[in-house]
């Protein structure tokens, strides 16, 4: 039970990440006049955006990365806010909320916090487990640059995402969504806590404070903001395994992540703008005002979930349309009608437009391309099983009483199609028969059906909680006719031992049997072995004594896909290939495929001392990629006679050399 005290020693990284993703938020909303859930929920999103906007301004300036820089711009957008609502109600008579009397009350902070902390315990319990050590790492390919990109911001100050690409080896800029690097990198540089305790502690923040409130928020703004239908909102938060079991082992996709999490206030926050769902007290000027404040968090975080709420919102934009044609009356009632129609056409094709230009290049989905079995995918929407885990008993149950409920009473149907469309991303993206129908329709997400999946849960949401909600007034409605005609007065204590044994058995409900799945899958990345895919142990063990034998200023080289790359998040030791990809630059590559040739190969030496390359790091030939082999041929022939000396050995596989051969 070692762990446990090791994350003792993390609480005051979970208190920054805290912090920083809500200090700036719950000023800003404050300030903005947001009350309760809605502030909340809100101010998790605004936080992204303050750090996104402050890193981009230190790249802009110069000034390096770190919280002070937060501070700053939290504050003159503070002042800025507070000025700007000052005129606007004195000037224009603008207003945050409607007339309070015409939406339901608010939940009170009693039910907010009981709703929160059903999920949060319950994420925060699991995922302890699949972190086990809060100095494990994700064993997966794109955790080489998720780490070293966290180091790079550390040595540079530089956090923006327009040059966090190469990690400085490209000799340019090359974009990355930095959000979530941004985030880590504040944890880290302000606790002092390792990297990746700083991304566990920051990931376990996210998951269970962000998320659980955004679906706290999204389902109230249909089911209201009562204390039951906010505790089903909160179950089924727990209930998913494409989020966040998945999205947490495989990839590993951590901006992505951050991205999904957002989402859910983002669709609430358009179910508002759009007046769908329950009369709201958020006015729409409001809505729109905090919707546009949460969008650069968001893109920053991942592009892809920005056309994912733009694409998942059209069902939304469509019934809001057809409701004011059909509340049209009076002179203006066919003026009213055509402008309805030609908005939800104009958004239709600001969507296609966007989804036709805002994409990866092609080159990026190739890897996708003889993967996916459609047939099975079909399944998996239904039964919340993706990726081939098995049913989700508790969403998949709830979903289709949801359903029925919405057909049944015939209002919010636009629920139903949230959900239809990332069910056809999903399955379309499964649909290996069809590339170039593929391409066009998810290519967006590099038709990375993973990455889809990861955003099933936030789609089925509202469906599901309907139905929760309807199961669970019913249950409810039963148990008082029963207390009245057996002529009992219901006790003080009865209600809310009622509601607690409903919320435990949810809960037990939950693990059948696709948030198992993921469980186990999810832990099994979270461990040191000796023959873990991407650093095993003993590799570890060696990078740690990297301090001990390589020389302050001196650079290593190592194939990143076996995990030799990792040097430089561990150490700070530079390693020519940081970025976990091929080299970018054109002497570079020239060493990753001709060092072994450097006796013979008169362009080498110059380079190798232009570039104070003077170590090899060799982890052998097992690489973290399953479509790419462990292959930099410059390494193939690490031998004395070849220029190179072995310094250090830990296990069978895991060698440190000197080059001799350029002295």
């Amino acid at each position: 039970m070692s762990w446990v005290l090791d994350w003792v020693s993390t609480i005051p990284a979970l208190v920054l990440a805290v912090l920083f993703l809500y200090g700036p938020g719950l000023i800003w909303g404050a300030i903005l006049g947001l009350r309760r859930l809605t502030l909340l929920a809100v101010a998790g999103p605004l936080g992204v955006t303050a750090i996104v906007i402050a890193a981009e301004l230190g790249g802009f300036t110069g000034w390096s990365w770190s919280w002070p820089l937060l501070l700053a711009v939290t504050a003159a957008i503070a002042a800025v806010l507070a000025l700007a609502r000052r005129l606007l109600l004195h000037r224009w008579r603008y207003r945050v909320h409607h007339d309070p009397r015409a939406a339901p009350p608010p939940a009170p902070w009693r039910s907010i916090a009981l709703a929160w902390a059903v999920p949060a315990v319950f994420l925060g319990v699991v995922l302890l487990g699949v972190f086990g050590s809060p100095g494990n790492i994700a064993q997966s390919h794109d955790n080489i640059f998720h780490l070293n990109a966290l180091r790079y911001i550390a040595d540079t100050g530089k956090a923006s995402s327009l040059t966090l690409g190469y990690l400085g080896t490209a000799g340019g800029t090359a974009f990355y969504p930095a959000g979530w690097h941004d985030l880590v990198s504040l944890v880290q540089l302000a606790s002092g806590v390792s990297i990746p305790a700083a991304i566990n502690a920051t990931n376990l923040v996210v998951i269970t404070c962000l998320w659980p409130l955004g679906c706290l928020f999204l389902a109230s703004r249909v089911t209201g903001e009562r204390t039951l239908s906010l505790l089903v909102a909160g179950v089924l938060a727990t209930a998913y395994s494409t989020f966040p079991y998945l999205l947490l082992e495989f990839g590993v996709v951590y901006p992505f992540l951050l991205s999904m999490a957002i989402l859910p206030v983002a669709l609430g926050l358009v179910i508002q703008l759009l007046r769908l769902g329950l009369p709201a007290a958020l006015s729409t000027e409001a809505a729109a005002l905090a919707l546009a404040a949460v969008l650069p968090g968001m893109a920053l975080s991942h592009p892809a979930a920005v056309m994912a709420l733009l694409a998942l919102s059209v069902p939304m934009v469509l019934a809001a349309a057809r409701r004011a044609r059909r509340l049209a009356s009076g002179p203006e009632a066919a003026r009213r009608r055509r402008t309805a129609g030609l908005l939800a056409a104009g958004y239709l094709a600001a969507v296609v437009v966007a989804w036709v230009l805002i994409r990866p290049g092609r080159s990026a989905t190739r890897n996708w391309d003889n993967l996916g079995e459609v047939l099975r995918s079909l399944v998996e929407v239904f039964t919340h099983g993706a990726i081939d885990r098995p049913m989700a008993v508790l969403p998949t149950v709830l979903t289709v009483v949801g359903a029925a409920v919405v057909l049944n009473t015939r209002r919010n149907r636009w629920v139903l199609g949230i959900y239809l469309i990332a069910a056809a991303f999903f399955v379309v993206g499964n649909w290996k028969e069809a590339p170039e129908l593929r391409w066009w329709v998810t290519g967006v997400f590099y038709n990375d059906f993973f990455r889809i999946a990861g955003l099933l849960p936030a789609a089925g949401l509202l469906t599901a909680a309907i139905g929760g909600t309807a199961l669970a007034s019913t249950a409810r409605s039963f148990f008082r006719a029963w207390l009245v005609k057996r002529d009992r007065t219901p006790q003080a204590w009865l209600r809310p031992a009622a509601t607690a044994l409903l919320v435990a058995v949810s809960l037990a409900v939950v693990p059948f049997f696709a948030v198992t799945r993921g469980v186990e899958v999810a832990a099994a990345k979270y461990r040191f072995t000796p023959t873990s895919p991407l650093l095993s142990s003993d590799e570890l063990a060696l990078i740690e004594r990297l301090p001990e034998r390589v020389p302050a200023g001196a650079m290593t080289i190592g194939d990143p896909l076996t995990g030799a790359a990792l040097s430089y998040a561990y150490t700070g030791i530079r390693t020519l290939l940081p970025s976990g990809e091929t080299a970018p630059m054109t002497d570079a590559q020239l060493l990753v495929a001709k060092l072994d040739e450097m006796k013979t190969d008169p362009a080498i030496c110059p380079i190798v001392r232009e570039r104070k390359v003077q170590y090899v790091l060799d982890f052998g030939d097992q690489s973290v990629s399953w479509d790419k082999p462990a292959q930099v041929a410059g390494l193939d022939h690490l031998t004395r006679s070849a220029g190179f000396e072995l310094v250090d050995q830990q296990g069978p596989d895991a060698r440190l050399y000197r080059i001799t051969g350029c002295s």
